[in-house]
């Protein structure tokens, strides 16, 4: 069989043989945390992939791991770390040691995910315009096109909660925060008193019930109108069934006469 998958910049379809047919077509393969780049590399689900990249890395403890990657998946040769094709075919992931995590989760923890954010949030607060070209160079520029990946991205709810986040950050830094909005509203409040301008007296009023959170949520209300609509349709159904009793009791009364 073959997947389709990009490596190194090039989307391609790469070959993957079961055990068996890689001994029937006679591949030479090893292991494979003992594969070199270009060699036939086995998996610990039986199944047959090419090595292209094998590097060593060094920890803060001055420990040196090999990272090692198939065309059908990726492992560290150390500890538990497993190659399981039919894993990684099935979440349709062959980059991540683990392919059942949300990209988006293992995303936010990169750097360049974290400058992205800054960047975007910085130019939300600056004018209001955003440059997607830029932000996208900065985020992804191995991709086809930076500027839809990086799109892509911020409209994910990790995102989302990294741009909060940030830009609470940023206000705060400059003195801007809850309580300043809550001040901000107050002195609105006195200023619609002084004038004797009620709406704009209610339109603050309703900002800082917002700000507080003192309303009842939609959802509350909602029940409330259903609640009371089921009782009132109840009673009116036990009405309409006591007439209807009474009703054919006064017919019956007046046939036996």
């Amino acid at each position: 069989m073959e997947i389709k998958r990009r490596i190194n910049g090039k989307t391609g379809n790469y070959p993957v043989h079961t055990k068996d047919e890689a001994i029937r077509n006679k591949l030479d393969f090893v292991y494979w945390r003992q594969a070199e780049v270009g060699d036939w590399a086995l998996t610990d689900d039986d199944h047959v992939s090419e090595c292209y990249d094998r590097k060593n890395y060094t920890d803060k403890n001055g420990k040196v791991k090999t990272f090692i990657k198939l065309t059908c998946g990726v492992g560290w040769d150390s500890g538990f770390s497993k190659i399981n094709f039919l894993e990684n075919q099935k979440y349709g992931v062959y980059s991540k040691t683990n392919p059942k995590r949300d990209w988006t989760e293992e995303e936010s923890g990169k750097t360049r995910s974290k400058n992205t954010v800054h960047a975007y949030a910085n130019m939300l607060l600056s004018d209001g315009k955003v440059d997607y070209s830029v932000l996208g160079q900065m985020y992804r520029p191995d991709q086809e096109v930076p500027e839809a990946t990086v799109r892509r991205f911020l409209k994910q709810k990790v995102a989302k909660k990294m741009v909060e986040k940030k830009i609470k950050e940023l206000l705060s830094d400059k003195a801007i925060n809850k309580e300043f909005a809550v001040d901000n509203i107050i002195r609105a409040l006195q200023m619609a008193e002084s004038k004797g301008d009620v709406n704009n007296f209610l339109k603050a009023n309703d900002y800082l019930m917002d700000l507080l959170e003192m309303k009842p949520s939609k959802q509350m209300i909602t029940d409330t109108i259903q609640v009371d609509m089921t009782k009132q349709i109840a009673d009116t159904i036990a009405k309409e069934e006591k007439k209807l009793t009474l009703q054919r009791k006064s017919e019956k009364n007046e046939s036996i006469e």
